[in-house]
């Protein structure tokens, strides 16, 4: 006899949030990253650092983590000054997408969020409005760094300009 692994209360919220974000997504006929997934996991131990979150936030997206995209999303991280340094809890690239549960932080309408879980949901959320695509297709590339901080840069994300290389 099969035993079914039931999934636990974030992992049910992450995968209702996504196919939600997904649909309003298309629904405004706008196109997601190519791999959206919540196969972002918690790592053991339940806690990420910087490297481990930008390797996850990847993974999640469907995009490939070369070192380019690595230290693109570690130094997006370090220029947003996210969950390491300040209040945005579970949100390091300071994403103001609502998830359940989440509450804003300051005037920008950035959020903090329950659960990692939940902070994956929001920034891939983010990722699939239509507004990012330039950031979108340079993750996908994977071949520079300076290219995926020049296109937040140069996005309504809100991430003041930074330097990356690989």
């Amino acid at each position: 006899m099969r035993r079914r692994r039931r999934l636990t209360r974030d992992q049910k919220l992450a995968g209702t949030a996504i196919t939600a974000g997904l649909l309003l997504a298309l629904a405004h006929g706008q196109t997601p990253p190519a791999a959206v997934t919540a196969s972002a996991t918690v790592p053991s131990g339940g806690v990420y650092t910087p490297s481990s979150w930008a390797a996850g936030l990847l993974s999640a997206g469907g995009w490939p983590q070369t070192s380019c995209n690595l230290a693109a999303v570690t130094g997006w991280e370090q220029a947003e000054g996210g969950n390491w340094a300040n209040s945005a809890a579970r949100n390091p690239l300071d994403t103001t997408m609502p998830e359940p549960g989440s509450w804003v932080i300051n005037s920008a309408g950035v959020r903090a969020y329950p659960s990692w879980q939940a902070g994956f949901t929001a920034t891939l959320a983010t990722f699939g409005n239509g507004n990012y695509g330039p950031i979108v297709s340079a993750l996908r590339s994977g071949s520079s760094a300076q290219a995926v901080a020049d296109a937040v840069a140069a996005s309504p994300w809100g991430t003041s300009p930074f330097q990356s290389a690989c």
